[in-house]
């Protein structure tokens, strides 16, 4: 649909974190001569609409959820939403913060996108790597020693990318572990809460400091928190290949460099004397 009438991204995040639209619900958009409409998802949205895209998503999650949980704090600063909600968690025996506040930086998540370029690179540099394997004379010496140095080159890059990704998941672990301690039942009981419910706890017959839309606040809010868990499993899951084939990449080019150097008795003493190293070093651990 051309020219759609889409709602920009301030607004949008205000209606969700204000309840005025559910994240479980399609959003009509229409045409903005009226003459046609089309549903579309939360994510959808932003995706298409309003510049976020699959690489900044995981900011825009973490930068919208650090604003929802400003919004609930105010809420409960009212004593009439604190009171209810405190008998909700008595109901779970859960006296824990009911809100994700741990932070991820900017730049780690840039690194985290980072690791699908580095890994092409790797594959780029890898290839070169094997055609001169496959073309170059290795009995000739000059040319033995610089396919050495070519291997070598390539193992430390894959050693300083392992690094990198060592550090990545590293955060993502913690990140995980702390966002697995919100109770995220509780907070899906307190979406099916709405305003009326706090007025006949408190015994009040009215509170404009309660949103009337509180129980969709917090289902929107439990959504973002599915939406990152979802994302963090996507991260998880590059991690785990992207590992793997730097892990082929760089076996095979270890068993490149013996089989050039076959013939070298001091080189296969010392890759012999590495190994057992390794094995005594794995028993003491």
């Amino acid at each position: 649909m051309s020219d759609t009438d889409y709602i920009d991204i301030r607004s949008l995040v205000r209606k969700m974190i204000e309840g005025e639209i559910q994240l479980n619900k399609p959003i009509t958009l229409t045409s903005k001569d009226r003459t046609g409409s089309e549903q579309v998802s939360f994510l959808s949205h932003i995706l298409k609409y309003n510049g976020v895209t699959k690489q900044t998503i995981f900011i825009f999650l973490n930068e919208t959820l650090e604003i929802f949980n400003n919004q609930i704090l105010k809420l409960m600063r009212d004593p009439n939403a604190q009171k209810f909600i405190d008998n909700v968690k008595k109901e779970w025996r859960d006296t824990s913060d009911i809100l994700f506040k741990y932070e991820i930086s900017q730049e780690k998540v840039v690194l985290i996108e980072n690791v699908l370029e580095n890994i092409n690179k790797l594959c780029k540099e890898f290839k070169q790597l094997t055609k001169k394997l496959e073309s170059n004379d290795v009995t000739d010496t000059l040319v033995e020693d610089e396919l050495m140095d070519d291997i070598s080159k390539f193992t430390g890059s894959v050693e300083e990318f392992n690094k990198s990704v060592e550090e990545i998941t590293k955060d993502l672990n913690e990140y995980s572990n702390e966002l697995n301690k919100i109770n995220i039942s509780l907070l899906l009981d307190l979406s099916m809460k709405d305003k009326s419910l706090y007025l006949q706890f408190n015994d009040v017959n009215n509170d404009d400091k309660i949103s009337e839309n509180i129980h969709n606040i917090f289902l929107n809010y439990s959504l973002i928190l599915n939406l990152i868990k979802k994302h963090l499993i996507y991260y998880k899951n590059i991690i785990d290949k992207v590992t793997e084939i730097a892990s082929k990449m760089n076996n095979f080019s270890m068993n490149k460099k013996k089989e050039v150097k076959k013939s070298d008795t001091v080189f296969q003493v010392k890759e012999q004397e590495k190994g057992i190293e390794k094995y005594l070093e794995r028993l003491s651990d």
